[in-house]
């Protein structure tokens, strides 16, 4: 029992150890970013709102426990909305599994009865190597239903407008 103590121990020490610590790394701000103007670029202003970090999630499991994605897009005739969360990596890293998380049968469940949707209103767009290297790209079409997720290649705003049109033609303007 003693050397596992020491062994954990240990790798708290290995791990507080390292240059790069998790969170160091901000590139991310920059997909979220372009992800925001690309969005404001490809929908039009008079029929739908683009909300960069909107905080209606954040309580979500609690008190100070949520989830605060990085954009939200409502349809200003219906008030029907949905979330998005950009995730991008390099060749290495889990932000796939972490994106998972908000494609759980609970999850479904839990943003149907706070919004009563008969759609799930939250989206994953993948960048960079996400949307790209098969090693992630064979994966997703087994964990995310159909719909639910955007491979974003090369930032192309093509791709993210028909992507987003289709969203919102399908779950906000009926």
């Amino acid at each position: 029992m003693e050397s596992k103590r020491a062994a954990r121990g240990m790798n708290s020490e290995l791990l507080s150890a390292r240059a790069i610590q998790p969170g160091d790394d901000r590139t991310f701000e920059e997909s979220e970013s372009q992800f925001i103007l690309a969005t404001k670029a490809c929908l039009p202003a008079d029929r739908y709102r683009v909300e960069a970090k909107p905080s209606e999630l954040r309580d979500l499991f609690g008190e100070r426990s949520g989830v605060v994605p990085e954009a939200s897009i409502t349809s200003l005739a219906t008030g029907r909305k949905f979330f998005v969360e950009v995730k991008k990596q390099g060749a290495a890293g889990n932000a796939e599994e972490r994106a998972c998380k908000h494609h759980t049968v609970q999850f479904y469940k839990c943003l149907h009865e706070r919004f009563g949707y008969a759609y799930h209103p939250y989206v994953t767009i993948f960048c960079e190597s996400l949307a790209t290297n098969p090693r992630y790209t064979r994966k997703v079409i087994y964990l995310y239903e159909p719909d639910q997720y955007l491979l974003w290649v090369d930032y192309d705003r093509d791709i993210l407008k028909n992507y987003l049109v289709g969203r919102c033609a399908a779950w906000l303007d009926n």
